[in-house]
């Protein structure tokens, strides 16, 4: 599958792709339900595959085009580095994971980043980078050996195959994003935050990895600035992502220029960081603010 999907995006000059793979293909059984396509997926994201190192191709699972986009600027703004596509599937509030830590016997001081800010699980088999399995930097054989291809829940997927699973490691920082589109007002708003993965206790891990999809990767995300009750209000998708050594007044910068919204409403956060926020233009300031400039700007 990835050697096709491959050849047809290079006949294309495709600059990124996706697939649709429930229901259609993989889990529809009024027909022949088709493996799924999951560890293809995967190899697009990465910066490398059995040929060894390659760009990193952003790819969509669910054929998520606004996802795909999300991870299609992230990854040329950063230079080329590897996107993650993630479900934002659990949300643990802090009082929420250290009550799971309490009860599986897993002692903590509360100072830790997962117990002290919580963390979101990021969850998703289907065009999961590899290089997120290692840290940036790692050998491709060295993130391979984090990476296990588990048979798929065959309740969900009747046609097989097999999933991508890996635990990210702690410490990887970068900005955790994700595109929005309003019919109401024909623009496109960018929701993000700096964000940090972390590292949990094993015992923890393994409690964490049990209440979502066990052997699918999971990215444990603590964004920087929002709570996790304004994190999990302001999601505007069920996906996610991430991509590392990428700075704010980059991405800022790309939102000027393109005309999207900046949504990052995050009560902690500072309208303007010196040294990390690109300045804030004059056009904006005498027009009565950024989002009335650019809605402005927009007709």
């Amino acid at each position: 599958m990835y050697l096709i999907m491959r050849d047809l995006m290079a006949d294309l000059n495709a600059v990124g792709g996706g697939f649709m793979n429930q229901l259609e293909w993989g889990s529809d059984r009024r027909a022949t339900p088709l493996p799924i396509c999951d560890a293809a997926e995967s190899l697009f994201n990465s910066t490398f595959d059995h040929n060894g190192k390659k760009e990193a191709l952003p790819f969509g699972t669910e054929a998520d085009v606004q996802g795909l986009l999300t991870m299609l600027f992230s990854t040329w703004l950063s230079g080329g580095n590897p996107p993650l596509f993630m479900d934002f599937r659990k949300v643990w509030e802090p009082w929420e994971i250290q009550g799971l830590a309490t009860k599986l016997g897993v002692e903590f001081t509360g100072e830790e980043l997962w117990a002290s800010r919580g963390l979101v699980d990021g969850d998703n088999s289907g065009s999961a980078s590899f290089d997120w399995a290692g840290k940036p930097g790692d050998s491709m054989s060295t993130i391979m050996k984090n990476i296990a291809m588990p048979g798929a829940d065959l309740f969900y997927f009747p046609g097989g195959g097999n999933s991508v699973t890996f635990i990210t490691p702690g410490g990887i920082e970068g900005i955790a994003a994700r595109l929005a589109y309003s019919q109401l007002n024909g623009m496109f708003s960018m929701v993000w935050d700096e964000a940090c993965t972390v590292d949990l206790p094993a015992d923890l891990a393994e409690g964490v990895r049990k209440t979502s999809t066990y052997t699918w990767p999971h990215t444990w995300v603590v964004p920087k600035y929002a709570t996790m009750a304004e994190y999990k209000q302001y999601a505007p998708a069920n996906h996610f992502h991430m991509t590392w050594n990428l700075s704010p007044a980059r991405l800022q910068y790309w939102m000027d220029l393109t005309n999207v919204l900046s949504v990052a409403p995050w009560q902690s956060r500072p309208s303007y960081i010196e040294g990390l926020d690109r300045p804030k233009p004059l056009i904006h300031l005498i027009n009565g603010g950024e989002n009335t400039t650019k809605a402005i700007l927009a007709r």
